[in-house]
């Protein structure tokens, strides 16, 4: 095998592996976004506001932002807290 194919298998397997990560990630958000439909708004604050070594990660943080909003709430509301 010459020096381009192996360039071609290298640039195949880590575009194949790419592909496959988009897709696991995409997969995980929509899972995330159908759970944190059925919240309440009080549970995605939560979420939203959790902090620590046991908070919720930027990406759901991120959905149940995207929720609240959907439903109405400002920036402001959101970030103050509870409702």
């Amino acid at each position: 095998m010459g020096f381009w194919d192996k360039a071609f298998e290298v640039t195949k397997n880590v575009g194949a592996a790419v592909a496959t990560q988009i897709q696991e990630s995409a997969n995980e958000t929509r899972e995330l976004k159908l759970k944190y439909d059925g919240m309440n708004n009080n549970d995605l604050l939560r979420i939203v506001h959790s902090d620590g070594f046991l908070g919720k990660s930027p990406k759901e943080k991120a959905i149940a932002f995207g929720i609240l909003r959907g439903r109405g709430l400002s920036n402001d509301e959101i970030n103050a807290g509870n409702n």
